[in-house]
């Protein structure tokens, strides 16, 4: 029971380091602490290519991704697949419909360690900490940021203009949390999987990375995106980054003006 307890606290210490660190950058006060550490909380580990939630698993819990890169996908009865996001250190997976089943399958890329977390559990410290669900809110506002940039990828840019959008967009979101630089990142994406993303077809995909190293705008090779005129890449893509901003509520409301749910 000991070792039980210890390990307990560890995860929630873990837990708490990656809500405070960008890029979610949460601020707690002791009401908020007090409530994250009475939460249930699981350190699940995943090999590389395991499947974390199966499309059409019925789940009761939300995922953070502690470390690693994984893999969001909706399977089609046609055996076509559409790749929906390349979650990464702390980003959520696993929110479920309100029927409780998962509409899209979650795998490991790499090695990927996750926090697990009872949505009951969840529920009950929101509800003794109400300031929690800014944390949550923010997360959510991100994800749907993302995901309307990733239809619009599909929809509206053409196929040399989306795969630079993507290739930027993950470069910023690996170096907020850590893993990447100005000029690069390790990107363990393959092709294939990039294709997917993108609705392109393989040899469309290895064309548009082609032109892209011709241009001199960027590289990918060995696992590696590497930025070679990020200026230009930007302008190419259009892109602007500010819609992963995390900030959405005026953090500055002082905790005594939210009142616990009775």
């Amino acid at each position: 029971m000991h070792n039980k307890s210890k390990n307990m606290n560890g995860t929630i210490s873990a837990l708490i380091e990656l809500l405070v660190s960008p890029p979610i950058s949460a601020e707690f006060q002791t009401i908020e602490l007090k409530a994250l550490s009475g939460l249930q909380v699981e350190e699940r580990q995943f090999q590389t290519d395991s499947t974390i939630i199966s499309q059409g698993e019925r789940i009761r819990s939300i995922h953070l991704v502690q470390s690693g890169w994984g893999c969001v996908y909706r399977d089609l009865s046609n055996g076509e697949r559409q790749v929906l996001d390349f979650p990464m250190r702390s980003d959520f997976v696993g929110l479920r419909t309100a029927a409780g089943r998962s509409y899209n399958t979650i795998a490991a890329i790499t090695p990927m360690t996750v926090f697990e977390i009872p949505l009951s559990s969840l529920a009950h410290a929101i509800n003794h900490a109400p300031k929690l669900s800014f944390v949550l809110i923010e997360l959510f506002a991100r994800q749907r940021s993302l995901l309307i940039e990733h239809l619009t990828n599909i929809g509206c840019r053409s196929a040399l203009v989306r795969t630079a959008h993507l290739l930027l967009e993950l470069g910023d979101r690996a170096k907020a949390c850590g893993m990447g630089e100005e000029t690069g990142f390790f990107c363990p994406i393959t092709q294939y999987q990039l294709a997917d993303a993108l609705g392109l077809t393989p040899i469309h995909m290895n064309r548009m990375l082609r032109e892209l190293r011709i241009e001199g705008l960027l590289t990918f090779k060995n696992s590696r995106v590497e930025y070679l005129n990020r200026k230009g890449l930007v302008y190419l893509a259009e892109y602007d980054g500010e819609f992963m901003n995390m900030s959405v509520f005026d953090r500055t409301i002082p905790p005594q003006d939210m009142k616990p749910i009775q």
